[in-house]
């Protein structure tokens, strides 16, 4: 690579080279080097139009950034996006929009490399969804209302539609740029998992619809279209919003003949039923593990199995909160609580011992009540007989 008064730069020898020295630090375990040079032979190949095998080389220099343990977090992330970023590139010199776009997931998730937080960076967040678009355009997808940050790439900022009411040239345009690669729903999918586990409804709900797009769209995709539709069901319910998610249902999901007769579309529509009838009972039974819904939900994702635990009838899905038909059944079975010593008395006053009723405050009213006058005739009309016999003198009587 360097130039002489005779000589000049040969990258597409220096290419060769480069990666036949990455190759053999490789066998050394001498990861460090080996990166090195494998970046080094992709910017050699970029600069000769070997853009296959320059991707090739940024990603692997990018998954050796991953695992490196003589750089910081910040440096790994920095650099193996960089390097998925430029491999992002390379495909779309190739003109392979699917295998870019891949890429581009890729380097959002480098964002979120040794994080260990419950928290998604705001960058991460970013690069993701930009990450969904490049597979399907805001135009086409049917929650970009969805979308948390940024602005679609397809859009004019100066005009005043918006990716709910695109203009036909824009449609026509988001059509030419939907990936048509086989299974590239895969990879949005993996996106959808790992904003699930952060805890970002709203983003996941965007990146899902994406997905049911891409699966539409094939022709051929049945089961794994029906389940797509569940999980837009389900990450609804979790944002709080059965409306939304009956809506979908109605005039989406039940189009598809195939998803009428799943097993899907029957746990679908009873959860939503029940969440807008604050039925807990109902939501209990439908989400049952042992129940008639137990193949829908263990053919579900587990991160989608655990949000489907996490709906209430109320408010948006958490972790550790219980339904209340939950509350109702603990706190039928508990103990009950004893009951607290009574607290000790202090003496009364005199005042307070003549304020204080007796209990015989009704005999007294029902006796002033009686009429002496009648009883004193009544007891003298008694005839007791003869008192003669009363009239003994005690002394006459044998007490022996």
């Amino acid at each position: 690579m360097q130039k002489g008064m005779f000589t000049r730069a040969d990258p597409l020898a220096a290419s060769t080279y480069y990666k036949r020295a990455a190759d053999a630090y490789q066998k050394c375990n001498e990861f460090r080097l080996e990166r090195m040079y494998r970046i080094s032979s992709a910017d050699c190949q970029v600069s000769v139009g070997a853009f296959a095998t320059a991707a090739a080389e940024y990603t692997r220099a990018a998954e050796l950034f991953e695992f490196a343990e003589d750089e910081t977090v910040e440096m790994k992330r920095e650099i193996g996006r960089k390097c998925l970023l430029n491999a992002a590139d390379a495909w779309l010199n190739m003109n392979e929009p699917g295998k870019a776009a891949d890429s581009k997931v890729a380097a959002a998730k480098a964002l979120t490399w040794g994080d260990e937080s419950n928290a998604l960076p705001k960058a991460a967040l970013v690069a993701l969804e930009e990450a969904v678009e490049a597979h399907v355009p805001d135009p086409l997808n049917p929650y970009s209302r969805y979308r948390q940050t940024g602005v679609s790439a397809f859009l004019d900022p100066d005009s005043e539609e918006t990716a709910e009411n695109p203009s036909p040239e824009t449609l026509a345009f988001a059509e030419q740029h939907v990936v048509s690669r086989p299974y590239a729903h895969e990879s949005v999918q993996d996106v959808v998992y790992l904003l699930i586990s952060f805890g970002e409804y709203l983003s996941a709900l965007y990146a899902q619809g994406a997905v049911s797009t891409l699966l539409s769209r094939d022709g051929v995709s049945s089961l794994t279209l029906s389940r797509s539709f569940l999980a837009e069901t389900i990450l609804t319910l979790a944002m709080g919003d059965p409306i939304a998610a009956e809506q979908q249902f109605l005039s989406r999901h039940v189009q598809k003949t195939s998803y009428l007769s799943s097993r899907e579309c029957k746990l679908g529509e009873e959860l939503f039923r029940a969440v807008k009838m604050r039925d807990d009972e109902a939501l209990e039974e439908a989400r049952c593990t042992s129940g008639t819904n137990r193949a829908a939900i263990a053919n579900q994702h587990e991160s989608l199995r655990d949000v489907v635990s996490m709906i209430r009838i109320s408010g948006v899905a958490r972790k550790n909160a219980d339904s209340s038909s939950k509350k109702t059944k603990k706190a039928a079975a508990a103990p009950a609580k004893p009951k607290p010593p009574p607290k000790k008395e202090e003496p009364a006053s005199f005042d307070d011992f003549s304020d204080m009723e007796t209990g015989y405050e009704k005999d007294v009213a029902a006796a002033d009540a009686i009429d002496a006058s009648g009883l004193q005739d009544e007891l003298e009309a008694l005839d007791f007989g003869d008192d003669s016999e009363s009239d003994l003198d005690d002394d006459e009587l044998d007490l022996r």
